[in-house]
């Protein structure tokens, strides 16, 4: 790769830093401190927790519960609207494989070159509504744009950097909200424990005794309902989040895996058909090794490969998952 070809690679890239499937966590945590976090604590502060529902008590008869129904809701809004934006994404790519593509290469030239084809990339891309972050339309661009023919590659492993840490917030969530149920146990057990250790130091008798605990009994056991209350919500709240989360991980890790078959099996073998990149890609190290046999051979070869190393890679991400259920559940037996 020449030193102008990696400047264009960058700046390229550079224009698509923002993962298509991303979805910016300030607008789910606004939206659901306004209409979930405000009337929660206004319920609690001005209402009468003592007079809810067991139901509604568990929600609203403390001042951590709404903190943790707002994590909850902020979460699980905020991977539902990136659930839409992935259905949204695998929707554009199934139209740059299915019309975008043949369009471009059937409206060109006999033999267009690789400028030609990234303009007209460009021009369909716009009429259809394709996103200018859409990951198959970034591949395309990136490799029609330089004369190195592997910047694709270095693209996929970008990719799922991106969906890593497309997660960060969620994760942070799921393991926040148990956490705000255990300081909900301890803020609620010191309390009571010191409601209890007031009165007794007040008692001077021990014929004050029975009316000390008739007085103060109740803010002993609503102290100890705090302390139990967050942490049933907090562990109740983080299974179905957490279920979400993995689900729509595991759907994205499968999207890019199916990109990448697409790719090398269908949409470059296709470029390569009916283009000059053979032409343009014969200086390269690949180009030599193979240009003594057939290149439609070599090819299919390839996405042969990536096709058994898809296929590989999907049977080790179930056997991993398997065997942490496994290495889970022996865990929970010991302690049992």
């Amino acid at each position: 790769m020449t030193t102008q070809d990696i400047n264009n690679s960058n700046s390229t890239l550079n224009n698509h830093d923002n993962y298509p499937i991303e979805q910016p966590f300030k607008f789910p945590l606004l939206i659901t401190a306004l209409f979930i976090l405000a009337p929660a604590l206004a319920l609690y502060w001005y209402g009468d927790p003592s007079s809810f529902h067991r139901s509604l008590k568990l929600f609203f008869g403390n001042w951590i519960s709404p903190i943790i129904l707002w994590f909850f809701c902020a979460s699980f809004f905020h991977l539902y609207l990136k659930s839409k934006r992935l259905k949204k994404e695998q929707q554009q790519s199934n139209i740059i494989t299915n019309q975008v593509l043949k369009s471009i290469v059937s409206d060109a030239s006999s033999e267009p070159e690789k400028d030609e084809l990234y303009d007209a990339l460009q021009s369909a891309s716009k009429n259809h509504g394709i996103s200018s972050n859409n990951l198959s339309r970034t591949r395309l661009s990136l490799f029609l744009k330089h004369h190195d023919n592997d910047v694709d590659e270095t693209f996929a492993i970008k990719e799922r950097e991106y969906l890593k840490g497309s997660f960060s917030l969620p994760r942070f969530m799921v393991w926040a909200i148990p956490i705000l149920g255990f300081i909900g146990t301890v803020w609620g057990i010191s309390n009571g424990i010191a409601h209890f250790s007031n009165a007794m130091t007040d008692t001077n008798s021990v014929t004050d005794v029975s009316s000390m605990l008739k007085d103060n009994l109740p803010l002993v056991t609503n102290s100890l309902a705090t302390a139990f209350d967050t942490t049933l919500l907090a562990l109740l709240l983080s299974i179905p989040l957490m279920m979400f989360m993995l689900t729509l991980e595991k759907d994205e890790e499968a999207y890019l895996i199916d990109l990448d078959e697409s790719w090398f099996h269908d949409v470059k073998p296709f470029l390569q058909q009916h283009t000059l990149l053979e032409k343009n890609s014969s200086t390269s190290p690949k180009a030599i090794v193979t240009s003594g046999g057939d290149s439609s051979t070599s090819t299919k070869a390839v996405a042969n490969e990536v096709k058994n190393l898809s296929t590989q890679i999907k049977a080790l991400q179930e056997t991993m998952e398997d065997l942490y259920e496994t290495v889970f559940t022996s865990k929970l037996g010991k302690k049992d």
